[in-house]
């Protein structure tokens, strides 16, 4: 276990004219954790710095320029170029200018295209139906123009077609072209007296007419000349724009990316100074860094400032506000790679303490022996480590934010090797050598204890754990008399330890049961009051007797039952052993079932090879699951509150989450 890096407030104080440069360059080395200036001052020296007219501005500029990111289909730029970080109002309105002309460039393009694609649409549909109009060579006029007769085409669906033609009866003749499947063609001939009933009946069931309502005197055949006429010009307009849209896209690819990461970069300069101090000519900055890179801020503050620039600091231990406990120290973990992924594990539970033993360490060593008792397996643990070696060392950009669970898939299949090795396992085949240990399926009882052990050890060292920090935070009340305190690994230990005496000798003494069991509980009974007149307080109890005694007897019962519960939990840990064993026993059955058949050693291996792989991807899943679960609910809830403050350092690059060191 190592303890978090160790921290130093500073406090910079700089000229007005020096600000902005400054807080570039604090973003730039991305390693000052930021804190409220203004709070800082006990006398209250300080005014506040209020950017949110900037940020207005910005975040609008910001809002445009990721539309036209997205509308363009334009990346963020990749890469460590340090664009410059413009602060003044000149760059604001200049880029508000080029954005919003670009806006309008790219929305009347992105207008025509829709109108042309709507128009294509109408077109499409209007040729298709009058390709299929049964009266080509008819002038439409003479249709609409006859003395008696009214003419209609259109669709409608096949069953109703049918049926309208029977309900008109006489009063119109209904012709239309049976097909398979869609709407078919429908022509409607009627009496101009009868034209209103007949169309009224019709639009009741779905009629869709196909008249060219602007034929003129053309015939259909025309009419569908003229369509396609139009539809080629359209479809060839329709391709320039699209043409223009993508030289648009290509010729500001570059700027569009430019001002984007510019936007970003003087949102975050804007944001950080919303946290600065301010006198009539001098700004404060204040926040943590690590202490080894006290030097480092040196150098930054002396090249932004010209050298006017000055630095005061304090170490952790020394402030004021942190002694007095109206602040907290951020926490940073200590930088190993090879812990990365287990500080993501905890730190997605929680931040640990400033002052605290940083678990990182406990958590993976822990993590990778529950794994390897679950999965132990030659083979498949060789496939995982290998899995997990090429993931740490790929170049392959799609891939790099899983370079860290690199060394966790690493770790872990090392310990599935192991295992493997104490198990006789290889590819869940367990006939090759005899196992060092034990076997899953055979020595299921040997198996179970050393998965309690396992589970004992662990809680053990979590409860010392949880002793250290409360010892060190000078909270002795929880250090001591808790259930997870002194007391509380007594009374846990002395059960323990009568319950082997019983199994091996047979009996145990009632002197024992009260010293090792008892003493410990009615300790945990009357804690308050005996910690109060302990430590000479005025009040023994803060609670009147009646919630007092409530409260005490609740928590005797629930620390029973807790350590009862957290211990017989690891128990899965070999349940998921022998059904890791007892699902590859399943799948070599299935393979001696089909060996037989046509063609049965092809699909032997196949089911050998596809088998493994289904156990490696779900059980190996499953069993890293109940790994987590077994740190958050059983271990952490002993020793790790996670209510810590995590170290997050000022960066231009609000995508860029990786600690710097």
């Amino acid at each position: 276990m190592f303890r978090p890096v160790a921290m130093t407030k500073v406090s910079v104080l700089v000229h007005a004219d020096c600000v902005d440069r400054l807080a570039v360059a604090l973003g730039r080395a991305g390693f000052v954790h930021l804190i409220d200036a203004v709070t800082q001052s006990r006398t209250r020296l300080l005014a506040g710095v209020d950017r949110s007219t900037e940020l207005q501005e910005l975040e609008a500029l910001n809002q445009r320029c990721t539309y036209l990111m997205e509308s363009l289909s334009i990346a963020p730029a990749a890469g460590e170029e340090r664009p410059p970080v413009p602060t003044d109002v000149a760059w604001r309105r200049e880029t508000q200018t080029y954005l919003e002309s670009l806006t309008d460039t790219y929305q009347s393009l992105d207008e025509a295209i829709n109108r042309l694609i709507a128009e294509s649409g109408t077109l499409l549909l209007q040729h298709e139906r009058l390709e299929s109009h049964p009266l080509k060579k008819i002038r439409l006029d003479d249709l609409r123009d006859l003395d008696f007769l009214y003419v209609q085409t259109g669709r409608l669906a096949r069953p109703v077609a049918e049926s309208i033609a029977q309900s008109l009866g006489e009063r119109a003749l209904i012709l239309h072209e049976e097909r398979r499947v869609g709407e078919e063609p429908v022509l409607v001939i009627c009496s101009r007296k009868n034209r209103w009933a007949v169309d009224s009946e019709l639009n009741k069931v779905g009629f869709k007419s196909d008249t060219p309502a602007d034929a003129g005197a053309a015939t259909v055949t025309e009419a569908l000349e003229q369509s396609t006429s139009r539809l080629d010009e359209v479809r060839q307009a329709l391709s320039k724009h699209r043409i223009d849209l993508f030289r648009l896209a290509a010729e500001n690819r570059g700027r569009v990316q430019a001002v984007h990461r510019q936007l970003q970069a003087a949102l975050a300069v804007g944001r950080a100074q919303q946290q600065f101090g301010r006198t009539a000519t001098l700004y404060c900055i204040c926040g943590w860094i690590p202490a080894h890179r006290r030097a480092e801020l040196a150098d930054v503050v002396r090249e932004a400032t010209g050298g006017s620039g000055v630095i005061d600091e304090v170490p952790a231990a020394r402030d004021e506000f942190v002694r007095e406990g109206r602040e907290q120290v951020p926490t940073q973990f200590a930088p190993l790679a090879v812990l990365r992924p287990f500080q993501q594990l905890v730190a997605m539970f929680g931040a640990p303490r400033y002052d605290d033993i940083e678990p990182s360490i406990f958590v993976a060593l822990s993590f990778v022996l529950m794994f390897g008792l679950m999965f132990g397996d030659v083979g498949q643990g060789l496939v995982i480590a290998l899995g997990g070696l090429y993931l740490r060392h790929t170049r392959r950009p799609s891939l790099a934010r899983f370079r860290d669970a690199g060394y966790l898939l690493l770790l872990c299949g090392a310990s599935a090797v192991l295992f493997g090795f104490l198990y006789g396992s290889v590819f869940g085949y367990e006939d090759l050598f005899h196992g060092i240990w034990l076997s899953p399926l055979r020595d299921v009882m040997r198996l179970l204890k050393a998965t309690v052990i396992v589970g004992i050890v662990c809680i053990s060292i979590g409860i010392i754990l949880n002793i250290i920090n409360k010892i060190r935070a000078a909270d002795y009340l929880n250090g001591i008399f808790d259930k997870f305190g002194v007391i509380g690994i007594v009374f846990y230990w002395g059960a323990i330890g009568l319950g082997v005496k019983a199994a091996v000798a047979g009996r145990i003494s009632r002197g024992e049961v009260l010293l090792i069991v008892i003493l410990p509980l009615a300790i945990l009974f009357v804690r308050e009051p005996l910690y109060n007149l302990i430590t000479r307080r005025k009040r023994l109890l803060h609670e009147d007797i009646v919630t007092f005694l409530m409260q005490s007897a609740i928590e005797v019962m629930e620390t029973v039952t807790v350590f009862l519960g957290s211990t017989v939990s690891f128990v899965r840990v070999g349940a998921f052993a022998l059904s890791h064993a007892a699902v590859c026993l399943a799948i070599y059955a299935l393979v001696d079932a089909i060996r037989g058949a046509p063609l049965g050693g092809f699909w032997a291996v196949l089911m050998i090879v596809f088998g493994n792989l289904f156990v490696i991807l779900l059980e190996g899943m499953v069993v890293g699951i109940q790994g987590v679960r077994l740190q958050y609910y059983e271990l952490f809830s002993k020793y790790f509150a996670g209510d810590g403050l995590s170290y997050q350092p000022f960066s231009l690059n609000p995508t860029d989450t990786q600690q710097k060191e």
